[in-house]
């Protein structure tokens, strides 16, 4: 099938042993198995075939037997639907049919017959024909449709369709369900030796689904994304936000542990020694991370972390979240010592002093002042200019009631300022540093009075 096209629904077959308890089970009730008095008799319930819907609410069973040997074979269905109780019905078939689907909540859909005279068979869930018809009178090159191939379920922009592969790189598209009334119709027949659908394309699609509240279409979207990009970190990102949506945090997490498997492999080293890592596979790592904590708690998500840092020993996040994981546990030498660690990996790199910087806010917002204020003030020497840095220093003062060391720092904005405004050849940039410039004076002022000699820090 082509994956530009089509989104393949999960289709469950239930054959042989695996199924033979819960048969026997239920022959009585469907009145295969023998009477009490009927005991010299041999029940006979043969495979049998059991399909979910798309959406998972309705799912059929479908079973072919006889109550003894003398009797003509039967096919009944098990039907569970939500706000019913289990119920078997008599579908008017002579066999299990060759392909059996539930394509909506509404009904079921039988291809049956020998080769060269098969036909589609859909049926209310109470087992009444709704229409049928054979595959011939359907498909319009009949030479071809001597051993039809593969038959299955897909979503078109229209709804449901049975895809029945022609050869020859073809397949046609035939309207089921309930979104498709009437006698069964073509909707198209495509080609599927064509590339690939793209992972942006998949990942918009089933946003755009999304977003007109059709879950199960979204969630076969990112099904078939991932059939065709298994290693792409986005679809697994995607997938899971989905089952966190649904309430399902379990496989949300395990969703995120098989895109981790899949996005990077058996790599056991690093990938990168950056701090700032934007990669959708590290993004990915910390949505991991992140989860695990929520559902397993702090010392599961620890060691999910340290798998995290041996291929990201440096990356922001991860240092950050293992310092709160161990200022949680009780452990500040430990936290900034793994702090430290990060630092010496990132020993003559452009992104030192941001990562110094980072730091100290992250240790501000762990109410350690002082210990932010050294490691901001070692940003400042390491790096060049950052507003931001100084901005941050200069709250840091004024918390611990030091305003004239305030005022002090964003003297230092004043002089950047100053000489944008006096230096610049731009016109609109010379104006702003002058509004900065009487901005960050008013600002001097209020801390240390009009008349207060500031100098250098």
């Amino acid at each position: 099938m082509s994956a530009r096209t089509l989104a393949r629904a999960t289709q469950i077959d239930m054959k042989g042993t695996g199924f033979a308890t819960l048969v026997a089970a239920v022959a009585m009730t469907a009145g295969l198995a023998p009477a009490i008095d009927q005991q010299h008799a041999a029940a006979v319930v043969l495979p049998a075939t059991s399909v979910a819907s798309p959406s998972g609410k309705v799912r059929v069973t479908v079973v072919e037997g006889r109550a003894n040997a003398p009797l003509a074979l039967s096919v009944r269905a098990l039907v569970v639907q939500p706000g019913a109780l289990a119920s078997w019905v008599t579908l008017p078939l002579t066999e299990i049919p060759q392909r059996l689907i539930v394509p909506d909540d509404q009904s079921i859909l039988c291809v049956e017959g020998p080769s060269g005279s098969r036909r589609v068979v859909e049926l209310d869930l109470g087992g009444k024909v709704l229409r049928s018809q054979s595959l011939t009178s359907l498909l319009p090159d009949a030479g071809s449709l001597t051993a039809p191939g593969s038959m299955d379920l897909v979503f078109s922009d229209s709804g449901p369709c049975l895809a029945v592969e022609l050869g020859h790189h073809e397949a046609a598209l035939i309207g089921v369900g309930a979104a498709h009334a009437g006698r069964f119709e073509v909707c198209s027949i495509i080609a599927y030796g064509s590339p690939q659908q793209s992972v942006a394309d998949w990942l918009r699609k089933s946003r755009d689904l999304l977003r007109t509240g059709d879950d199960v279409g979204a969630r076969v979207a990112l099904e078939s994304a991932r059939r065709d990009h298994p290693t792409d970190p986005r679809v697994y990102q995607q997938l899971a936000r989905l089952h966190e949506s649904a309430g399902d945090p379990m496989a949300q997490l395990h969703c995120l542990q098989e895109g981790l498997l899949k996005s990077h492999g058996a790599s056991g080293q690093a990938i990168t020694n950056d701090w700032q890592v934007g990669t959708p596979e590290a993004r990915l790592v910390v949505e991991l991370v992140e989860t695990t904590r929520q559902v397993h708690g702090d010392a599961e998500a620890s060691r999910t972390l340290g798998e995290a840092l041996t291929l990201y020993p440096c990356m922001e996040q991860a240092v950050i979240l293992r310092a709160e994981l161990l200022f949680a546990s009780g452990g500040p030498d430990e936290a900034i010592a793994s702090l430290e660690r990060a630092l010496a990996a990132l020993e003559g790199s452009d992104e030192s002093s941001a990562a110094m910087h980072d730091i100290g806010r992250f240790l501000q917002e762990q109410g350690r002042d002082e210990e932010a204020l050294t490691y901001m003030n070692r940003a400042f020497q390491k790096g060049g200019f950052s507003e931001f840095l100084i901005r941050d220093i200069a709250e840091l003062h004024l918390q611990a009631g030091q305003s004239t060391l305030a005022a002090r720092w964003l003297t230092k904005l004043a002089d950047h300022w100053a000489s944008v405004a006096n230096g610049s050849s731009g016109v609109d940039r010379a104006l702003r540093g002058h509004r900065r410039l009487a901005e960050l004076r008013r600002e001097i002022e209020a801390l240390e009075g009009s008349g207060a000699e500031v100098t250098d820090p």
